[in-house]
């Protein structure tokens, strides 16, 4: 299993090719119920008086369809960590790292906070970051260069998100 929180979600959706995203990714993908509102828009893009506008991010069709799961805490222990979590991180960092860890789950987060307090408190747990997801996808779709660059221009305009500057995988 690999829980997205709300930046990967954001993210993956910015692209606009979150469904073939999903497809492809080799795992069962979850969002912590808390991350479902938090991932509420990115903005329009490209170079118009629009591209500063808001989009509504749906993820309904996804979670409809089964290529994404909402998860909830169940056990105490899991409503522990995410509270302890949540006194260091956003409750959607929290409660995905709580439900990770319980789980033998993956993370995928840029967050850099949460990066750095899960690797110094979760040192078992796996974490991803967008541009490996992008990477896993461009690879295992067999994506021409065109498209992933699209992919990637999306996610800088929309998401205004960029990888940080020792990522690997920045270009």
């Amino acid at each position: 299993m690999l829980l997205l929180d709300a930046c990967c979600v954001l993210n993956l959706f910015a692209t606009g090719h979150i469904e073939e995203i999903l497809q492809t990714l080799r795992w069962h993908l979850a969002i912590a119920a808390v991350v479902s509102s938090e991932a509420m828009w990115v903005y329009r893009g490209g170079t118009g008086e629009d591209a500063r506008e808001r989009e509504r991010v749906d993820l309904q069709p996804f979670i409809a369809t089964g290529l994404l799961e909402v998860i909830n805490t169940q056990t105490d222990a899991e409503t522990r960590d995410f509270v302890a979590f949540a006194t260091i991180l956003d409750d959607g960092e929290a409660m995905t790292a709580a439900l990770a860890i319980h789980r033998g789950a993956a993370m995928a987060t840029d967050d850099r906070k949460a990066i750095r307090e899960l690797r110094a408190r979760a040192t078992g747990l796996v974490l991803l970051s967008t541009a490996e997801l992008l990477h896993i996808w461009a690879q295992d779709a067999g994506l021409n260069g065109t498209i992933l660059a699209e992919a990637l221009r999306n996610v800088q305009s929309r998401a205004r998100f960029l990888p940080r500057g020792q990522d690997p995988l920045r270009l």
